[in-house]
Protein backbone atom coordinates (compact mmCIF):
# COMPACT_ATOMS: atom_id res chain seq x y z
CA UNK A 1 0.00 0.00 0.00
CA UNK A 2 1.31 3.63 -1.09
CA UNK A 3 2.20 6.12 1.23
CA UNK A 4 -1.30 8.20 2.38
CA UNK A 5 -1.28 11.15 0.87
CA UNK A 6 -0.51 14.13 3.90
CA UNK A 7 -3.57 17.16 2.81
CA UNK A 8 -3.31 18.89 6.20
CA UNK A 9 0.83 19.04 4.94
CA UNK A 10 -0.04 19.89 1.52
CA UNK A 11 -2.24 23.00 2.60
CA UNK A 12 0.79 24.01 5.29
CA UNK A 13 2.73 24.23 2.00
CA UNK A 14 0.59 25.95 0.32
CA UNK A 15 0.26 29.04 2.83
CA UNK A 16 4.36 28.83 2.93
CA UNK A 17 4.42 29.20 -0.59
CA UNK A 18 2.07 32.79 -0.10
CA UNK A 19 4.53 33.26 2.52
CA UNK A 20 7.73 32.79 0.09
CA UNK A 21 5.79 35.07 -2.69
CA UNK A 22 4.91 37.56 0.17
CA UNK A 23 8.48 37.90 1.28
CA UNK A 24 9.49 38.18 -2.26
CA UNK A 25 6.90 41.01 -3.07
CA UNK A 26 8.41 42.76 0.62
CA UNK A 27 11.52 42.48 -0.66
CA UNK A 28 11.01 44.21 -3.92
CA UNK A 29 8.87 47.26 -2.52
CA UNK A 30 12.07 47.60 0.05
CA UNK A 31 14.38 47.72 -2.41
CA UNK A 32 12.81 49.23 -5.38
CA UNK A 33 14.00 48.70 -8.63
CA UNK A 34 12.09 48.74 -11.63
CA UNK A 35 14.94 47.23 -14.27
CA UNK A 36 14.22 43.94 -12.15
CA UNK A 37 10.89 43.41 -12.10
CA UNK A 38 10.93 41.20 -14.93
CA UNK A 39 13.16 39.10 -13.04
CA UNK A 40 11.15 39.62 -9.62
CA UNK A 41 8.07 38.81 -11.72
CA UNK A 42 9.73 35.29 -12.92
CA UNK A 43 10.83 34.44 -9.42
CA UNK A 44 7.30 34.87 -8.13
CA UNK A 45 5.90 33.00 -11.02
CA UNK A 46 7.93 30.50 -9.78
CA UNK A 47 6.47 30.13 -6.26
CA UNK A 48 2.78 30.56 -8.00
CA UNK A 49 3.74 27.80 -10.38
CA UNK A 50 4.75 25.51 -7.08
CA UNK A 51 2.01 25.66 -5.65
CA UNK A 52 -0.34 25.55 -8.76
CA UNK A 53 1.52 22.03 -8.94
CA UNK A 54 0.45 21.19 -5.31
CA UNK A 55 -2.90 22.16 -5.57
CA UNK A 56 -2.94 19.96 -8.90
CA UNK A 57 -1.77 17.00 -7.01
CA UNK A 58 -3.82 17.35 -4.01
CA UNK A 59 -7.24 17.12 -6.72
CA UNK A 60 -5.75 14.47 -8.07
CA UNK A 61 -6.02 12.33 -5.19
CA UNK A 62 -8.81 13.52 -3.71
CA UNK A 63 -10.69 12.23 -6.96
CA UNK A 64 -9.04 8.92 -5.99
CA UNK A 65 -9.48 8.99 -2.19
CA UNK A 66 -12.18 6.88 -0.76
CA UNK A 67 -12.28 8.27 2.74
CA UNK A 68 -10.49 11.77 3.12
CA UNK A 69 -9.53 12.82 6.54
CA UNK A 70 -11.90 15.87 6.40
CA UNK A 71 -15.14 16.97 3.89
CA UNK A 72 -14.14 16.99 0.35
CA UNK A 73 -15.63 20.28 -0.32
CA UNK A 74 -13.52 21.88 2.76
CA UNK A 75 -10.42 20.41 1.07
CA UNK A 76 -11.52 22.01 -2.02
CA UNK A 77 -12.32 25.68 -0.79
CA UNK A 78 -8.91 25.61 1.28
CA UNK A 79 -7.28 25.11 -1.44
CA UNK A 80 -8.96 27.30 -3.98
CA UNK A 81 -8.45 30.20 -1.63
CA UNK A 82 -4.87 29.58 -0.45
CA UNK A 83 -4.16 29.78 -4.81
CA UNK A 84 -6.20 32.82 -4.69
CA UNK A 85 -3.77 34.93 -1.89
CA UNK A 86 -0.70 33.23 -3.69
CA UNK A 87 -2.36 35.01 -7.16
CA UNK A 88 -3.12 38.37 -5.78
CA UNK A 89 0.41 38.53 -4.54
CA UNK A 90 1.76 37.77 -7.94
CA UNK A 91 -0.77 40.32 -9.34
CA UNK A 92 0.51 43.30 -7.51
CA UNK A 93 3.92 42.78 -9.28
CA UNK A 94 2.26 42.32 -12.71
CA UNK A 95 0.96 45.59 -12.04
CA UNK A 96 4.16 47.35 -10.57
CA UNK A 97 5.47 46.09 -14.01
CA UNK A 98 2.46 47.00 -16.16
CA UNK A 99 2.38 50.09 -14.89
CA UNK A 100 6.04 51.08 -15.15
CA UNK A 101 6.28 52.45 -11.89
CA UNK A 102 9.81 54.01 -10.80
CA UNK A 103 9.12 54.58 -7.37
CA UNK A 104 7.35 53.25 -4.08
CA UNK A 105 5.23 54.89 -1.99
CA UNK A 106 6.01 54.52 1.43
CA UNK A 107 2.24 53.52 2.20
CA UNK A 108 2.83 50.19 -0.67
CA UNK A 109 5.83 49.10 1.82
CA UNK A 110 3.34 49.77 5.02
CA UNK A 111 0.37 47.37 3.38
CA UNK A 112 3.25 45.11 2.51
CA UNK A 113 4.44 44.74 5.87
CA UNK A 114 0.63 44.16 7.45
CA UNK A 115 0.06 41.42 4.62
CA UNK A 116 3.70 39.23 5.41
CA UNK A 117 1.97 39.90 9.32
CA UNK A 118 -1.20 38.02 7.80
CA UNK A 119 0.28 35.63 5.82
CA UNK A 120 2.67 34.49 8.78
CA UNK A 121 -0.20 34.20 10.76
CA UNK A 122 -2.16 31.74 8.74
CA UNK A 123 0.70 29.69 8.24
CA UNK A 124 0.53 29.38 11.86
CA UNK A 125 -2.93 28.52 11.82
CA UNK A 126 -2.70 25.99 8.91
CA UNK A 127 0.17 24.19 10.96
CA UNK A 128 -2.07 24.09 13.64
CA UNK A 129 -5.48 22.75 11.49
CA UNK A 130 -4.17 19.27 11.75
CA UNK A 131 -5.25 18.88 15.33
CA UNK A 132 -8.22 21.20 14.92
CA UNK A 133 -10.28 18.77 17.37
CA UNK A 134 -8.18 19.50 20.15
CA UNK A 135 -6.20 22.71 19.33
CA UNK A 136 -6.27 25.38 21.67
CA UNK A 137 -4.91 27.99 19.59
CA UNK A 138 -6.56 27.54 15.90
CA UNK A 139 -9.78 29.92 17.22
CA UNK A 140 -7.46 32.61 17.97
CA UNK A 141 -5.12 32.82 15.20
CA UNK A 142 -8.35 32.52 13.04
CA UNK A 143 -9.49 35.65 14.89
CA UNK A 144 -6.08 37.20 14.69
CA UNK A 145 -5.88 37.28 10.81
CA UNK A 146 -9.42 38.46 11.21
CA UNK A 147 -8.02 41.49 13.10
CA UNK A 148 -5.50 42.24 10.91
CA UNK A 149 -7.83 42.12 7.57
CA UNK A 150 -9.75 45.04 9.56
CA UNK A 151 -6.36 46.72 9.87
CA UNK A 152 -5.73 46.17 6.13
CA UNK A 153 -9.55 47.82 5.32
CA UNK A 154 -8.33 50.93 7.86
CA UNK A 155 -5.70 51.16 6.49
CA UNK A 156 -6.47 51.08 2.65
CA UNK A 157 -9.18 54.01 3.62
CA UNK A 158 -6.29 56.07 4.82
CA UNK A 159 -3.86 55.64 2.36
CA UNK A 160 -6.86 56.19 -0.10
CA UNK A 161 -7.56 59.45 1.48
CA UNK A 162 -4.13 60.55 1.43
CA UNK A 163 -3.79 59.42 -2.19
CA UNK A 164 -6.48 61.88 -3.10
CA UNK A 165 -5.64 64.93 -1.01
CA UNK A 166 -2.28 64.90 -2.77
CA UNK A 167 -2.26 67.17 -5.79
CA UNK A 168 -1.15 65.25 -8.96
CA UNK A 169 -2.32 64.05 -12.10
CA UNK A 170 -5.11 61.86 -12.43
CA UNK A 171 -3.20 59.26 -14.47
CA UNK A 172 -1.01 58.57 -11.47
CA UNK A 173 -3.92 58.60 -8.98
CA UNK A 174 -5.68 56.19 -10.87
CA UNK A 175 -2.63 54.04 -11.19
CA UNK A 176 -1.59 53.88 -7.66
CA UNK A 177 -4.98 53.47 -6.70
CA UNK A 178 -4.81 50.12 -8.62
CA UNK A 179 -1.98 49.23 -6.93
CA UNK A 180 -3.41 49.94 -3.09
CA UNK A 181 -6.75 47.90 -4.14
CA UNK A 182 -4.74 44.87 -5.35
CA UNK A 183 -2.44 45.38 -1.75
CA UNK A 184 -5.74 45.48 -0.01
CA UNK A 185 -6.83 42.29 -1.87
CA UNK A 186 -3.99 40.29 -0.47
CA UNK A 187 -5.22 41.06 3.04
CA UNK A 188 -8.87 39.57 1.68
CA UNK A 189 -7.73 36.56 0.44
CA UNK A 190 -5.88 35.86 3.92
CA UNK A 191 -9.58 36.42 5.56
CA UNK A 192 -10.73 33.82 3.01
CA UNK A 193 -8.55 31.42 4.00
CA UNK A 194 -9.24 32.19 7.49
CA UNK A 195 -13.05 31.89 7.27
CA UNK A 196 -12.22 28.19 4.93
CA UNK A 197 -9.96 27.44 8.06
CA UNK A 198 -13.14 28.15 10.35
CA UNK A 199 -16.19 26.32 8.45
CA UNK A 200 -13.87 23.53 7.85
CA UNK A 201 -13.40 22.83 11.71
CA UNK A 202 -17.26 23.41 12.18
CA UNK A 203 -18.44 21.10 8.99
CA UNK A 204 -15.82 18.06 10.48
CA UNK A 205 -15.87 18.69 14.50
Amino acid sequence: MGRQFDYFQAFLEMGQHSLKAGELLKETLETYDSSVLKERMAQIHTVEHSADTLKHQLTNQLIREFLPPIEREDIMELADVIDDLTDAIEDVVIRLYMYNIHQIDIPAVVFCDLIIECIQTLVEALQEFRHFKKSSTLDSLITHINELEEKGDQLYAETMHELFSTPQDSLAIMVWMEIYERLEKCCDRCEDVAKALGRAVLNNS
